[in-house]
Parts: C-alpha cells; sequence; structure tokens
C-alpha cells in the first residue's frame, strides 16, 4: 500500500485548524482521529508533523478553555487568546505560512498550478517567521518545481538555485540536492540547451549512485533519455530501458513515462510493432497504477498512431489535456501530430496542429497573468 501524500494529510489539518477557529469541538475531535491515523500512514514529511503539533497545540488549548480539568483554573478569554496567538502573534503567522503551504502542495498535486502558487505566494509573506534553514529550502525548492511545470523557467531557476545554496551547506540532504539538479536540468531542457541539462542529469546520477538510491537513478535515467530523445539522439532509447529495468526492481510509478516515451519514439520511427508493444505495457501500467492523466496522453497515441489518424479523434484526444497540467504535454503531442500530418502528405492537417501547438504555448505563457493580486 502507498504511503498517503503530506500534501492530503495538510489539507486535513487545515480542515481540523478551522474547527479549532470556530470552537466546533465535535467536528475538531473527529478530524483530530482522523489526522493522527492518516499521519501513521503517511510519508516522511518533517514539516507536516510540525504543522501537527503546531494545530495540536491550539486544539489542546481550546479543549482547557472549553473544559478545563479544574474550574479553579479556566483560563480566561484573554489568557486564551495569548497563548494560542503566541507572543507577538508569531504562532499565528507561523500557522498562516503552513496553511498556505500545504494547500500549494495539495493544489500542485492535483495540477491546479494556478492555485497552487497563489497559496505559495501567500506562504512566502510568512516566511520570515520559518527559522530552519531546511525548512525554507524546501518552500524555495516547492516554487520552483510549480514554476517548471508552468514553463516560467527563469523564475523556477531563481527559486531553485536558493534552495540548492541551502541544501549543499547540510552533506545529508543529497536527494534534496539530486531533485534540485533534476528541476534545472528540465529549465535547461525547455530552454533547449540539452547538453546543460544532462550534465547536471549526470552529476544527479552519480550522487544517486553514491547513496544506492535506486528511485533516484530511475528519475536520472528518465530524464536523461528525455533530453537526449530531444537532440535527436540515439543515446535516448538504452537510457529509457535502463529506466525501466529500475523502475521495474522499485516498483516506480514512473515505468508509465517511459514505456509513453519509448511508444512514440518507435511510432514517430514508423516502427508500428514496436511502438504497439510499448503502448500496451504502457496501458498496462496505467491501470495498475489507476493513472487518469496518462490514459489521456496514450489516447491521444492511440488516435493518431493506432486508430485512423482522423483529424477530430485526434483533436477531441487533445482537448482533454487543455488544462494547466496537461497544456505542455498538448502542446509536445500537437507538434507530434503536425509532423506526422506532414509526413503522409496531408499538409492542411499539419497546418491545424501547428496552429494548435502555437495556442498551446500561449496558454502556457498566459499563465503568470492569471495570478491573484
Amino acid at each position: 500500500m502507498s504511503a498517503i501524500p503530506s500534501a492530503t494529510v495538510g489539507v486535513k489539518i487545515n480542515d481540523w485548524h478551522e474547527y479549532i477557529n470556530r470552537f466546533d469541538v465535535e467536528n475538531a475531535e473527529k478530524c483530530k482521529a482522523e489526522v493522527e491515523k492518516m499521519i501513521e500512514e503517511m510519508e516522511e514529511d518533517q514539516d507536516l508533523l510540525l504543522y501537527y503539533q503546531l494545530i495540536n497545540f491550539r486544539h489542546e488549548l481550546m479543549m482547557d478553555y472549553l473544559y478545563p480539568s479544574d474550574s479553579s483554573k479556566k483560563l480566561e478569554t484573554w489568557e486564551y487568546l495569548r497563548k494560542s496567538e503566541g507572543a507577538g502573534q508569531r504562532l499565528t503567522k507561523l500557522l498562516e505560512y503552513y496553511d498556505h503551504f500545504f494547500r500549494g502542495m495539495y493544489e500542485f498535486k492535483n495540477g491546479d498550478y494556478i492555485s497552487a502558487i497563489n497559496h505559495y505566494k501567500k506562504a512566502e509573506t510568512k516566511l520570515s517567521r520559518v527559522t530552519d534553514d531546511i525548512e525554507k529550502a524546501e518552500f524555495y525548492f516547492k516554487m520552483a518545481e510549480v514554476f517548471y511545470h508552468m514553463k516560467q523557467t527563469h523564475v523556477s531557476m531563481y527559486y531553485v538555485k536558493q534552495a540548492y545554496e541551502k541544501y549543499k551547506k547540510y552533506p545529508t540532504y543529497k536527494v534534496n540536492r539530486i531533485k534540485c539538479h533534476f528541476v534545472i536540468a528540465g529549465n535547461f531542457d525547455d530552454l533547449n540547451n540539452h547538453k546543460k541539462a544532462l550534465v547536471h542529469l549526470q552529476i544527479a546520477l552519480e550522487m544517486a549512485e553514491e547513496i544506492g538510491n535506486e528511485l533516484m537513478q530511475t528519475f536520472a535515467y528518465l530524464n536523461m533519455g528525455n533530453s537526449y530523445n530531444r537532440l535527436n539522439s540515439p543515446m535516448a532509447m538504452p537510457l529509457y530501458h535502463q529506466a525501466v529495468k529500475l523502475a521495474k526492481k522499485t516498483g516506480a510509478k514512473e515505468i508509465i513515462q517511459a514505456y509513453y516515451d519509448l511508444s512514440l519514439i518507435h511510432f514517430q520511427n514508423g516502427e508500428k510493432i514496436e511502438g504497439r508493444d510499448f503502448f500496451k505495457r504502457a496501458m498496462k501500467e496505467v491501470e495498475a497504477f489507476e493513472d487518469e492523466f496518462f490514459i489521456k496522453l496514450l489516447n491521444v497515441v492511440k488516435a493518431l498512431f493506432i486508430d485512423t489518424a482522423s483529424r477530430k479523434n485526434v483533436i477531441d484526444a487533445l482537448s482533454r489535456l487543455k488544462n494547466e497540467k496537461g497544456y505542455p504535454y498538448f502542446e509536445e503531442l500537437a507538434l507530434v501530430a503536425a509532423e506526422f500530418y506532414t509526413r503522409n502528405r496531408r499538409m492542411e492537417d499539419s497546418i491545424y496542429f501547428y496552429n494548435e501547438m502555437v495556442c498551446a504555448q500561449r496558454q502556457i505563457q498566459r499563465g503568470d497573468f492569471q495570478y491573484e493580486v
């Protein structure tokens, strides 16, 4: 059974916090029990545990205020407020930070990147209340990650540099530094500087091998395969296969991405038998992991390369990617479709999908205008 994402637990803690603020004891107690059960099955996250401790403190204060064990020691309203707010409202500001930080993580996980950025930006206004260097590094990394997915490349680079500078002060945080190299490499790929991307991916791979982290090695091989594929290099194929080998060993969900990319490469090379083989493998893993997003991607591949390649069917499949998470893939697959129709001398269809690719690029670029002021 997979671990519960800390962002999901963070949102449940936010709900708990709201019940406490409303003095809704029944729902606060119920939410507290749910949170404690979820934490037992949650992925490791020290920030989330600190947030839990802070809200638990507020919960205990509420209970002492409403139901004191010794009526002679009942908290006065002013005393309750002083304790719950903390000196100079420091505790309140810290709680606001974690509230927005975990809401941002939750929205990011659900692919709502604009909402994620809005919450992260609100958290950033309270970041001065966070004193731990690693917690700040984690915040900067999350900002870099979401801006990378929104293709706001230079903003992402700004934040990932800050995260990396903090992580490198602490030798034990090698995995975090590896993840920074992945984001840096992804940004260089978006800038079409694939050779620089590969430099960072090679560093990440060597670090992952040094600490024996096979999951990080899987990511490194997968990302290196992507960079070489963008260079139209035959080096891509063996790297994807190495990623598959490690993903099978570790049970990593990224095996779907590897099979999807291999399928697409073979189809684009006119190798239909191999393309169908990896398409079937990808579909099998998609069903096992219940990944709805990759079903959408594979449906585009199916409409274009396996079915009749009618423009209508490809448009229908692509339309399901018209959202914040999907637009970067929409852009890529629209280009794949345009090149496919060019090879098959269907120039009207080709021009249509080139235009769709440009429209997707504009949608991605417009993302920065949708943030709350």
